[in-house]
């Protein structure tokens, strides 16, 4: 068996949105971790203005699309975000009422049939630190020429 080929079994996600409603953009960021802890992959990005829901849903279709095209993608994902609103319309506790929000948590489910089991975890805007930051960097670039 070649260890190379064999699919990861779990990646650890953390996501975050950032809006500057002033720079009319929004921030995007996920760090992927390993079941080890260890960073193996992070994004970031600017991208239009959104609310603040919508910037959070968008930082996780972001972040499944990049891991759905990668070569091995892991069979099971653990998604951590500090936005209880995303977090449990994906769960089931709420629903997402808003148009945006409902066409996002559409495309956000139909990136999780690509994995065996996907979970959603709400946590403390402290324990994102790091992804907030990347988002916060991509929303505060500059716009390329």
């Amino acid at each position: 068996m070649n260890i190379f080929s064999s699919r990861p079994r779990l990646y650890i996600i953390n996501t975050d949105g950032a809006i500057r409603l002033e720079r009319g953009a929004s921030g995007l960021a996920a760090i992927v971790r390993d079941e080890k802890g260890q960073i193996i992959h992070w994004w970031g990005r600017r991208d239009k203005r959104m609310t603040c829901n919508e910037a959070e849903y968008a930082a996780a279709i972001m972040a499944l699309e990049h891991i759905c095209a990668l070569r091995n993608p892991p069979r099971e994902l653990k998604l951590y975000s500090d936005s209880q609103v995303m977090v449990h319309q994906m769960c089931g506790i709420a629903t997402a009422h808003a148009p945006a929000l409902r066409q996002s948590q559409i495309r956000l489910r139909e990136l999780t049939i690509q994995f065996e089991k996907v979970t959603f975890h709400h946590i403390p805007r402290e324990q994102n630190r790091l992804a907030d930051a990347l988002a916060n960097d991509a929303v505060n670039e500059k716009e390329s020429k």
